[in-house]
């Protein structure tokens, strides 16, 4: 027995290592392809990534790296060049005046960074490549074959010494004249490139796919919503554990509707782990597992408010838990929610601007959505109030008490939350807020399940429960009396019979 459990335990092991070497193995970072043409852009920025400060124990491999190909089908002598550009350096670019700027106006910072071979030969940073390269071979400025990644046309490296920092990907359509002054292409340029950006020598296998390889903005991203979604699975089967020891004919409708927001968080965190884990893949994620993921964790925060405002009118608390006698708190909400999806969708589509740093709080849909959130909180908190006012019994009045500080608490942090995040830097925003609000809207539902919970000490404050449960015992007491009658007439019948066909023998 010990002998086959320990295969079965090797047999895992190996297996685990097998998937953890596969993934490494094949793991990426951002990943851009497309093509560009000077006609159309003068130039174009082509994507933003944080790059991780250098490790100073093992600077080769901890750098930034930007490597991939970049060529043209068609040969007519035309050259731009392609930037690496710092955040520092990029609002000249990002200004709507920029297009109409002649070259050397527009690129007079970068001549102070790049390094060139002729014109910038003291520039300190490996942050320039001409375009188009060669078709099938490196680029020019690749003097040194065995430094290029393979199958890759250029590798550029990016040095942080001291602190993470955005670097923007970016063509234009200018290059440097016999004088080293820059001007603007004469010809179209027509580039076709593939690139990747990496937080690490890719050439390391032992790096951590979920954190060296992603932007640093969302480096440990992908733990975040892993150790999330496990937290649900356990809650999850707590609420299955809770609805089973009800003991009741049907599920009452309060466990129905925390059955939803559970389900519906799992859902939108499984989508978001597959997103993440095809993005460190690929280089660019599943976009529908992410749409769907973040709708899932909407809708499920939208039911939560829904349930949270329903037990504040009362329900549950009285002798029904019927939700028709609470229509017009649906239809309420259901407006308010509509509004918020639709804001929602043209913050996602429209508005929501990585270039700019441009997020839920600090777009106008965004504004809109805090703004519906508050209104429900003032709805929950006006209820509350008159239901704790309509109480008689001080103890459950003292327990509606608490109950509506605390989630009153869970309504209003977001404000708070958006307040403090619009001072923290965009590098470290994202996982702020992420942490923040997966933990509270998790820490809400637990203590759901926790109040729900059958043998706690708050079950008889939710006297539709107890009402329900009498009608449960009375229907079966009834049912138990009618089939007690039943046999006491099949019984009454039966000794008839006898008695009669006793008779009819004696005659």
């Amino acid at each position: 027995m010990s002998q086959y459990l320990s295969i079965h335990s090797l047999s895992h092991i190996l297996l685990f290592k097998l998937i953890y070497y596969f993934i490494l193995q094949r793991s990426q970072a951002l990943r851009i392809v497309g093509t560009w043409s000077s006609r159309s852009n003068r130039f174009s920025v082509l994507a933003k990534f944080g790059f991780q400060q250098i490790d100073p124990l093992d600077t080769v491999h901890s750098r930034g790296f930007v490597y991939g190909n970049v060529s043209s089908e068609i040969v007519n002598g035309a050259r731009g060049v392609l930037l690496i550009v710092p955040r520092t350096l990029i609002n000249g670019f990002l200004d709507k005046t920029a297009r109409e700027q002649p070259c050397d106006s527009l690129l007079q910072n970068i001549s102070s960074l790049a390094f060139e071979t002729k014109c910038f030969p003291n520039g300190k940073g490996d942050v320039m490549r001409w375009i188009p390269c060669p078709t099938g071979k490196l680029c020019v400025e690749e003097d040194m074959p065995e430094k290029v990644v393979n199958g890759s046309q250029m590798t550029l490296r990016i040095e942080e010494p001291s602190t993470p920092q955005y670097w923007y990907v970016m063509m234009i359509a200018c290059c440097l004249d016999s004088s080293c002054l820059w001007k603007s292409s004469t010809k179209e340029i027509i580039v076709h490139y593939d690139l990747w950006l990496t937080n690490g020598s890719p050439l390391m296998r032992y790096l951590n796919p979920f954190g060296h390889q992603f932007s640093f903005e969302e480096q440990n991203s992908a733990e975040i919503y892993m150790l999330l979604f496990i937290l649900y699975i356990v809650v999850g089967f707590c609420q299955w554990r809770s609805v089973v020891l009800c003991n009741s004919a049907s599920v009452f409708p309060r466990h129905r509707l925390l059955n939803c927001v559970i389900a519906l968080k799992a859902f939108g965190l499984a989508l978001h782990c597959l997103n993440v884990i095809a993005f460190s893949f690929d280089g660019q994620g599943a976009l529908i597992a992410r749409l769907l993921g973040e709708i899932a964790r909407l809708m499920s925060t939208c039911l939560l408010c829904l349930l949270l405002i329903l037990l504040s009118c009362g329900w549950s608390f009285g002798n029904s838990s019927k939700i028709l006698l609470h229509s017009n708190v649906v239809v309420a909400w259901g407006i308010l929610t509509s509004a918020h999806f639709v804001f929602f969708f043209i913050n996602f589509f429209f508005v929501d601007d990585v270039l700019q740093d441009i997020d839920i709080f600090k777009s106008w849909p965004g504004y809109a959505m805090i703004g519906i959130r508050m209104l429900q909180a003032l709805w929950f908190l006006v209820r509350i109030r008159h239901l704790i006012n309509e109480e008689s019994d001080e103890q459950k009045a003292i327990f509606l008490a608490h109950f509506g500080a605390g989630f009153l608490v869970w309504f209003v942090y977001i404000l708070g939350l958006g307040i403090i995040a619009s001072f923290v830097s965009a590098l470290w925003r994202f996982k702020i807020i992420l942490a923040i609000t997966t933990a509270a809207n998790f820490a809400a539902i637990a203590c759901l399940v926790h109040l729900f919970w059958p043998t706690s000490s708050n079950r008889h404050y939710f006297l539709a429960d107890i009402t329900s449960h009498r009608r449960f015992v009375l229907a079966n007491d009834n049912e138990g009396e009618d089939f007690e009658n039943l046999l006491i007439s099949d019984s009454a019948d039966a000794d008839t019979d006898s008695l009669v066909s006793g008779v009819l023998e004696n005659i």
